[in-house]
């Protein structure tokens, strides 16, 4: 598969010029004041993780979010392969964000046991649910996306994520298997704040 790669502009840069069939087009690369962005009054601030290893990698995403706005303001990012969870946990420490909440794939109890041991204390599991994947995303298509340029992985995966095609090449409502580490840990990190503690995006 091509892989297509957004080039940082002075402009806001769309998510539709990169390939047809995106599952995200709400978003734009915008240069942002993560600290003015954080003293809006009903800011939120959301992190998600997501396991990888020798193939994948371990995704951690970092955003702010307003509900009055429906914006995400995505501002950083951890993205690399072959991290064992001590390394995860003293990379999530140096990043500052180590007493953040942080909302990790369920599929992993053993990790999310292990970070908290290692100081990772406010890391809880997502939750799985009937067309979970879809839902959430739905309802991120409901946000405007605001990206910072230092957050290159985010942009690359976003710009990349699209709908399953069959062999016809008719696209599918299933989003492909593929660029999607940060895309899920950003459903990860979202599903309590966009529609309450009682849903999932996992």
């Amino acid at each position: 598969m091509e892989v297509y790669y957004a080039k940082t502009q002075s402009t806001p840069l769309s998510g539709c010029r990169f390939v047809d069939g995106l599952v995200y087009e709400n978003w734009k690369e915008v240069h942002f004041d993560v600290a003015q962005i954080s003293a809006k009054a009903d800011i939120i601030s959301a992190f998600g993780l997501d396991f990888g290893y020798t193939n994948d990698p371990t995704a951690l995403f970092c955003g702010l979010v307003s509900k009055t706005e429906k914006t995400i303001w995505v501002f950083d990012e951890l993205y690399e392969k072959a991290l064992t969870n001590r390394a995860i946990s003293e990379k999530i420490t140096q990043m500052g964000y180590a007493k953040e909440r942080i909302k990790a794939d369920c599929a992993e109890p053993k990790s999310i046991d292990e970070l908290r041991a290692y100081g990772i204390r406010h890391i809880k599991p997502a939750r799985k649910g009937k067309d979970s994947i879809n839902n959430g995303i739905q309802y991120i298509q409901g946000y405007q996306i605001i990206i910072h340029p230092r957050c290159t992985n985010f942009i690359t995966e976003i710009s990349n994520y699209t709908w399953q095609k069959d062999k016809f090449g008719t696209t599918g409502n299933r989003p492909i298997d593929d660029f999607n580490h940060l895309m899920d840990a950003m459903r990860y990190a979202l599903e309590d704040i966009l529609v309450g503690p009682t849903y999932s995006f996992a």
